[in-house]
């Protein structure tokens, strides 16, 4: 479910993973057929971590930006989903990018499983892993409905 306008219809998105802690990273390619991880960036505060995905953004030469928006599973908004929100205006008004805001209930369920069934069994090793893969699936399932 997309909740913001579509970002532009051609050229690589950057996908995005929110958290507190760590912001899992995504882009895809210019088809837009794949999307790959990029890795994470360990958070320091909202402002720095706007700059970081932003100097991304034009470094992968992406069209637009992709976020994964955290609901309840009755598909209520969290407290989190305000933080999202928050950062994605931000994140939009400084990059002048489009961003769509994508549901991403169970992202990191299913890549925390990903994982599991890959044979990564380190925590550690997981969480390190685990949000640039959540924010990989969120931009192939955006890619996927073509929105």
């Amino acid at each position: 479910m997309c909740y913001n306008r579509a970002v532009s219809e051609t050229g690589r998105l950057l996908g995005v993973d929110f958290g507190l802690k760590r912001v899992g990273l995504a882009v895809c390619d210019a088809t837009r057929t794949l999307a790959s991880p990029l890795g994470v960036y360990r958070t320091k505060s909202m402002r720095d971590t706007i700059d970081y995905v932003a100097e991304l953004a034009v470094k992968e030469g992406v069209s637009g930006i992709v976020v994964g928006l955290p609901l309840n599973l009755d598909g209520t908004e969290s407290v989190q989903s305000g933080r999202v929100r928050a950062f994605s205006r931000n994140l939009e008004r400084v990059t002048g990018l489009s961003i769509a805001l994508v549901d991403e209930r169970l992202t990191t369920v299913e890549a925390d499983e990903l994982l599991a069934e890959a044979g990564v069994k380190s925590k550690s090793r997981r969480d390190g892993l685990v949000d640039s893969l959540a924010a990989k699936i969120i931009l192939q399932s955006y890619i996927e409905r073509g929105v």
